[in-house]
């Protein structure tokens, strides 16, 4: 999955940003975007299997969603997309054309996916 991919990467980088911190990590908080083709769950999944006999073992990875904003030069179009939704598929896909006038637009949000944040409490850390 590519799921474990992103997250070993992620765990891998912040570990030993950490180290300066001290304090039991209670959570890792992520802004994905919605035209990432991540799966919430296998992100959440991936994080406590890989996160065990570090630092983040036992903390809470929370995943938030960047919704899709486009712009339209054509138009002066900003905002949300229209979605393609299929019948008996469980997820929709944002359509990346102009719901105004139907031209090409320029994605400005949707995309990203980074570290928002860590939440830590006083008490000491795992080791590891």
């Amino acid at each position: 999955m590519h799921e474990y991919t992103v997250v070993d990467e992620l765990i891998g980088a912040l570990v030993p940003r950490l180290c300066e911190h001290p304090g039991r990590v209670r959570a890792v908080v992520v802004r994905k975007g919605e035209l990432r083709i991540l799966s919430d769950h296998a992100l959440v999944s991936a994080f406590e299997i890989l996160a065990r006999g570090t630092r983040l073992e036992g903390a809470e990875l929370v995943v938030e969603t960047v919704a899709t904003v486009v712009s339209c030069a054509a138009c002066g179009y900003r905002g949300s997309t229209g979605r393609l939704v299929e019948e008996g598929d469980h997820f929709s896909i944002p359509v990346l054309s102009c719901p105004r006038c139907g031209s090409e637009v320029r994605v400005d949000a949707g995309r990203e996916l980074y570290v928002d944040h860590v939440t830590l409490s006083d008490d000491s850390p795992a080791d590891g």
